[in-house]
């Protein structure tokens, strides 16, 4: 299991030609990444859409296991 603690949330930079990314909660066009620290320097991003990724940041405190 990995722990990761919730850092930051940014706007999503979508490359022209690429495919829209779906947010990881409800599936709808993501619009923003969040960033967590698993450790060791390592950062996992996950794409949400603007009313998930409020979610996500209201819970700053979030951990929790992948």
């Amino acid at each position: 299991m990995m722990n990761r603690i919730f850092t930051s949330i940014r706007a999503s930079q979508n490359i022209a030609g690429s495919p829209r990314r779906a947010c990881k909660d409800c599936g709808q066009p993501a619009t923003k990444d969040a960033l967590f620290d698993v450790g060791n320097g390592i950062a996992v991003v996950e794409r949400y859409c603007d009313q998930c990724a409020k979610v996500i940041e209201n819970n700053s405190n979030n951990r929790s296991s992948v």
